[in-house]
């Protein structure tokens, strides 16, 4: 089935990058002008964060209502490719785990000591066995890791950890 057959059987927009024009708003929002409409504090979403995050953007309306995709943010002009990629690193800002100080398992939740790409940093995971998973199960080399309060951590090798630190975490991948 083709792609427009498909997009037109789940009912969904795809935009068009030439005809959309992204500006930053006062208060750190983003809107869009699309189709002679205009829509203030948008949001972004990506369908596939890890396996393809430029390719299929969902833009939702401050209500959540859909307004459709991008197919690929590479087809945006560069500065408007600035401001939609600053938007999603913000939503998915998620910092590289580079060494594990410290994994303690204390009453039903994890408690780490890590060093990442974004300094140091002190977290708890509850529920280890849902909240540190491998992105890619066949892979089994890229992990993510929740905190308690949502942020997430990247281990993007597991091979590239000191063996001290992939000791740490091993006991808690399924």
């Amino acid at each position: 089935m083709a792609d427009n057959n498909i997009t037109a059987l789940a009912e969904i927009t795809m935009i068009e990058p030439e005809k959309a024009v992204f500006a930053n708003e006062k208060g750190g929002y983003i809107s869009l002008t699309y189709n002679g409409t205009e829509y203030s504090k948008i949001k972004l979403n990506r369908a596939l964060p890890y396996r393809t995050p430029n390719e299929y953007i969902c833009v939702s309306d401050k209500d959540g209502k859909e307004i459709g995709i991008i197919r690929t943010i590479d087809a945006l002009s560069e500065d408007q490719k600035k401001i939609v990629v600053g938007e999603l690193d913000k939503l998915y800002y998620s910092p590289t785990v580079t060494r594990i100080v410290s994994a303690k398992d204390r009453m039903g939740y994890m408690y780490f000591e890590v060093e990442t790409t974004a300094g140091k940093r002190d977290f708890a995971v509850r529920d280890a066995s849902r909240n540190i998973k491998f992105i890619d199960p066949d892979k089994k080399t890229a992990v993510q890791i929740r905190d308690v309060d949502g942020n997430r951590y990247l281990i993007e090798d597991l091979l590239s950890l000191d063996a001290a630190s992939s000791k740490k975490i091993e006991a808690f991948l399924i």
